[in-house]
């Protein structure tokens, strides 16, 4: 969408809800021109849906919260990004945390810069990845990983990598993983998968 299409193609709403997964585990990016979907009667819609809009909000990039702003394949990244972060610590891109005086959200886009930039980021880590993975992944993928995605959700747009280089960064973590990762990798997937959304129908 980034590379070849020319003039390119910017997604608008790339987010873990809308990324499907074959038989075989590869994932297809889907719900392009979602205003000419509808869904089945009865169905709620993400409109009126407090949790589905506070879930969205965490992968809107900072410069889109300006109603200036231009939408740019700069904020497909950070989207993905957050997609990343999701995949790594198996948390919501938003989530509550309670203070002493009132509910905050908190962003995984802020959290995973927090870790990285404390002087025990190994130790913080760990504790922060998703506990379903237990001791079964490479934890130097897994930092690799998470500085990839603090790089995609950047504040500042120009500072985030572009799509190419997300790709080649990707390729060649996953060639270097150890023999056998991928298949542990689907077995652990095929054990948890469940559906996440009532598919629409196109007209």
């Amino acid at each position: 969408m980034h590379r070849v299409m020319n003039p390119i193609y910017v997604h608008r709403n790339v987010k873990s809800r809308n990324i499907f997964l074959d038989e075989e585990f590869n994932a297809k990016l889907g719900n392009f021109g979602m205003e000419e979907c509808h869904f089945p009667e009865g169905v709620e819609t993400s409109s009126g849906n407090f949790y589905t809009m506070r879930w969205d909000r965490g992968y809107i990039a900072p410069e889109l919260k300006s109603s200036r702003a231009l939408i740019t394949a700069s904020s497909d990244i950070y989207a993905f990004g957050v997609v990343l972060l999701e995949i790594l610590s198996g948390k919501p891109p938003v989530s509550r945390s309670k203070s002493e005086k009132e509910e905050e959200e908190v962003l995984l886009s802020t959290e995973i810069k927090i870790i990285l930039q404390s002087g025990i980021a190994d130790e913080k880590l760990r504790g922060w990845m998703d506990n379903v993975l237990g001791e079964k992944y490479s934890f130097d993928a897994a930092i690799t990983l998470a500085n990839l995605a603090s790089a995609c959700v950047e504040d500042v747009p120009s500072l985030r990598p572009n799509a190419g280089e997300v790709v080649e960064k990707l390729s060649k973590l996953v060639a270097e993983l150890p023999e056998g990762a991928e298949e542990q990798f689907s077995t652990m997937s095929e054990s948890s998968c469940k559906p996440l959304v009532v598919k629409p129908i196109c007209d």
